[in-house]
């Protein structure tokens, strides 16, 4: 008999118990998410849409100049597939051809609701090459690259 209150007992305790782990054990949501971040480039104000990869920004040191001994500039790659907005091809190429000056790039960085959450001026910048390719001609897709030597960049 007291053997069975003790069994009773120690299950009255350990019920209570395996129903808070079995409703703890179900995933709960954190409030902490991986915002979806977005680089639009910018040049005299005409915005060339998003591009999905920017390389060569880690070549530049804290103050915004090349991180090399003797280079006065790093090359910027900038690609994107399936253009939609203006080609920034088109534009690189007008600015080889008629032998423009130095231009200034704005690459700003969005999030999924718009708000600015960062902006790089990549200063005193030449097209270097430019590349377009078919990648789905039935969609109409193309993989646009462009590369820049950029001479600083600049955070705001």
């Amino acid at each position: 008999m007291y053997r069975n209150k003790i069994i009773l007992r120690v299950a009255l305790l350990l019920v209570p118990m395996i129903a808070v782990i079995a409703v703890g054990s179900h995933q709960i949501k954190a409030a902490f998410y991986n915002p979806v971040l977005t680089t639009y480039v910018e040049i005299d104000g005409v915005n060339y849409g998003a591009f999905d990869q920017i390389d060569g920004l880690q070549l530049f040191a804290e103050d915004g100049y090349p991180d090399t001994d003797g280079d006065t500039y790093q090359t910027v790659r900038l690609s994107r597939e399936f253009v939609t907005d203006p080609s920034l091809y088109l534009w690189a190429k007008n600015r080889m051809q008629r032998k423009m000056g130095l231009q200034d790039i704005h690459l700003i960085t969005e999030d999924e609701d718009g708000n600015v959450v960062s902006q790089l001026v990549l200063q005193l910048c030449q097209p270097l090459s430019w590349s377009v390719e078919s990648t789905n001609p039935s969609l109409g897709g193309f993989n646009e690259t462009i590369d820049f030597a950029v001479q600083k960049i600049t955070s705001f």
